[in-house]
């Protein structure tokens, strides 16, 4: 929403300030999409403001609800034709999660993963990640009556590869003129950045950091996680040292589990030895995250194998989570969004 040329515009209107702040309020604490859902301005300017501005940059064209009802996902067309995805999560009751995308594709291409398989059509605009917020807000309060607890920046696109547009985005998500969420929850997810991990630490450390890691020796991470072979597992490990000195914060370390890939004991092994390497064991939670399908030669391990990996890992000191895969059946778990 270009709030300036409203301004503009209601000014040369003759129209008074406060119809400024209406819209403003209308938009980020009522989560408005449309002209008609701000029935304090007349219906006269309604009608002359659907003309000539967009509430939303995004349509939505397609909404998915998983069986279970603990996972929503949106299609958005934005103004050029290209489609993202974004998810709702229903991790704990009435507490509700929102996985935003940051790119349309993604470039670092993990084989693993439906949006690496796209590659990188653009980068999203500020407000078209804001967007996704606000749409998936305004979903939540019609049919549910429940908000937004936090936002995961880890749905379509590597963050830190358009890091301008992702702090604008927390900027107004945090801003409590507008959404008002607390830094602390927000997280942003990257597939291993190194400079970008060191800004971020500078400019929200009070915001969550997530790091994509898959594999700990750089010939298997170099195939898991292309991004790798311009930042190698040494010059990450030293940035994350940097990045946790800085901010006294915890790193949360992002595993997909693959069967005869990367869950063998000898893996959680190299795990443990080079996370000890960036700091001690409670700077870290370790997200373990069961392979969904996309398709290609991977498979997720049996359940029994998942949890001796992350008992190994839990026998080493680690604060170690098996994360829930919801959405699976409408193709919202993670690595499965492609903007279909």
């Amino acid at each position: 929403m270009d709030f300036k040329k409203l301004s503009v515009f209601l000014k040369e209107a003759g129209l008074p300030a406060f119809r400024l702040k209406q819209v403003h309020d209308a938009v980020y604490k009522n989560f408005a999409v449309s002209w008609d859902q701000i029935p304090s301005l007349p219906a006269p300017l309604r009608e002359r403001l659907k003309t000539d501005f967009r509430i939303n940059s995004l349509d939505i064209a397609d909404t998915l609800v998983s069986k279970k009802g603990d996972a929503v996902k949106f299609c958005f067309e934005m103004k050029d034709g290209l489609r993202i995805e974004s998810v709702l999560l229903n991790l704990l009751p009435e507490k509700w999660s929102l996985c935003v995308s940051t790119q349309a594709g993604c470039p670092v291409r993990c084989p693993f993963c439906a949006t690496g398989k796209k590659g990188l059509k653009r980068n999203l605009s500020p407000d078209e990640i804001t967007d996704q917020f606000l749409a998936a807000a305004n979903y939540l309060k019609t049919t549910r009556s429940h908000k937004i607890a936090s936002v995961i920046f880890m749905g379509m696109g590597e963050p830190f590869y358009n890091y301008e547009s992702v702090g604008e985005a927390i900027k107004t998500m945090t801003d409590p003129d507008r959404i008002g969420l607390g830094q602390r929850h927000i997280s942003v997810s990257t597939a291993g950045h190194v400079p970008a991990i060191r800004r971020f630490a500078k400019d929200f450390p009070q915001c969550n950091l997530a790091v994509s890691l898959h594999a700990c020796d750089d010939t298997l991470r170099n195939d898991l996680v292309p991004l790798n072979r311009t930042y190698p597992l040494s010059q990450l490990a030293k940035a994350l040292t940097d990045y946790i000195v800085m901010t006294k914060r915890r790193v949360f370390v992002e595993y997909v589990l693959m069967d005869g890939i990367n869950n063998s004991r000898s893996q959680a092994a190299r795990l443990n030895s080079w996370l000890r390497s960036v700091a001690a064991p409670k700077y870290f939670t370790i997200n373990i995250i069961t392979y969904n399908r996309t398709g290609g030669p991977y498979r997720a391990p049996a359940k029994d194998r998942v949890k001796v990996f992350a008992g190994i890992l839990e026998e080493y000191g680690f604060e170690v989570t098996i994360r829930k895969s919801l959405g699976d059946d409408i193709a919202g778990a993670c690595g499965q969004l492609a903007g279909k």
